[in-house]
């Protein structure tokens, strides 16, 4: 509703701009011939003249821009929109053909007559002389139903409802290009939501799972698991939900998950991070990082082989002064019932959704790499962020 009202603010000033024009142009006239403008009451007088004949076509205007342009604009109504089109013309051209000018015009096409000879009345001269000939050359002649003011002023007519839908329809393309623009941002900010939230079934399951098993094995032990797994879920239900957060509060969110998860595995599991600092001051998309180490976890980590995950976050400058954060996820590989698993069945759904939310948050400003060796796996993602809170300059920019 907001972007239909500004574009209808575009519009009408455009038409408020096209008045004026048209109104102020025999002022501009009279000055470009070089009239008399000492003679004020002459210079009125010509343009209340002038003013009177334009109203008629403002009219038109008003009503071809209200009742019949809509027709086609919005209702995509052809036959009503020509079926009005062609009364209103109807209508003007009958006024035209029945309005005569205010003084006749000289036989010889010259200038206006604008005396009349001594002791004629000029409310009611009467009938001509005999054999005088009238306004168009002959005695008593009827005038023809067209004249070339007629032609003229049609001309004008149509003119003026050409630019009048022209207008519309231009403005009617950049509203619906808008509103367009804005369904697909909403939509895109919807499917980041739904592949953001998707994270969170396959996070807990495996998290409760820890927590279950520890119950029995050491009840203290999963009391401090259930603390870290609501520090967890309040950065998930709060946190997340913004369409930024912090480096740093992303990386703890991971060294909390880290922490929970490696509860399971023995002492022949090994987590390493390599941050060149802690995050402060950069923004970043949430959970970003989690989908990588999860699946790390899932894929790369035995109960009874040695098994690593090493993570690894570098901001750094590229060629244009952009910053951007380059980060590296490598995690060991075990075989699995005999077989080592492939690229394709080691992304699962979570790698699947952060390169779909890659695309929808950056488009090609980013690169995912996966390298799926013999003994390893790694992934190295490289994306721009911010450095000032982006979420208030999102607001702003809806407001």
């Amino acid at each position: 509703m907001k972007v239909q009202k500004r574009f209808n603010k575009y519009e009408y000033t455009i038409y408020a701009i096209l008045v004026a024009m048209v109104f102020l142009a025999p002022t501009f006239s009279a000055l470009f011939h070089g009239h008399d403008l000492t003679d004020t009451k002459f210079l009125v007088n010509d343009l209340l003249k002038s003013w009177k004949i334009f109203i008629v076509y403002v009219i038109a205007f008003a009503i071809h821009d209200q009742i019949i342009a809509p027709l086609l604009v919005y209702k995509h109504k052809t036959l009503s929109y020509v079926a009005g089109i062609v009364v209103l013309t109807g209508v003007f051209m009958l006024y035209q053909c029945n309005r005569r000018p205010d003084l006749p015009e000289s036989p010889d096409g010259g200038k206006p007559v604008t005396e009349l000879p001594n002791g004629v009345d000029v409310a009611h001269p009467g009938p001509p002389p005999p054999g005088a000939k009238g306004e168009f050359g002959v005695a008593n002649a009827t005038p023809p139903p067209f004249q070339r003011r007629d032609i003229v002023s049609f001309i004008l007519f149509l003119f003026g409802l050409g630019t009048n839908l022209g207008v519309k329809l231009y403005i009617r393309s950049l509203s619906a290009k808008e509103r367009l623009e804005e369904l697909e941002k909403e939509n895109s900010k919807q499917q980041l939501e739904h592949l953001k939230y998707q994270l969170h079934p396959h996070f807990f399951m495996n998290t409760l799972n820890n927590i279950h098993a520890l119950v029995d094995i050491d009840p203290e032990k999963a009391q401090e698991c259930i603390i870290n797994l609501s520090k967890l879920m309040r950065y998930i239900l709060y946190e997340s939900n913004h369409e930024y957060v912090q480096a740093s509060r992303e990386v703890e969110f991971m060294a909390n998950y880290v922490s929970l998860m490696s509860i399971r595995y023995n002492d022949k599991f090994k987590f390493t991070a390599n941050n060149s600092d802690d995050g402060q001051g950069i923004w970043i998309p949430p959970l970003i990082f989690i989908s990588f180490v999860e699946n790390a976890f899932k894929h790369g980590v035995s109960y009874n082989k040695e098994s690593f995950i090493e993570v690894g976050a570098v901001r750094h400058t590229n060629n244009t002064g952009e910053q951007r954060l380059h980060y590296t996820c490598r995690n060991s590989k075990h075989p699995t019932n005999g077989n080592c698993h492939k690229v394709s069945e080691a992304s699962g759904v979570g790698l699947s959704n952060i390169r779909s939310r890659l695309d929808l948050m950056f488009g090609k400003n980013y690169s995912l790499e996966i390298t799926d060796g013999d003994k390893e796996y790694k992934v190295t993602m490289d994306i721009p962020v911010y450095t000032s809170n982006p979420n208030t300059h999102n607001k702003e920019e809806k407001n």
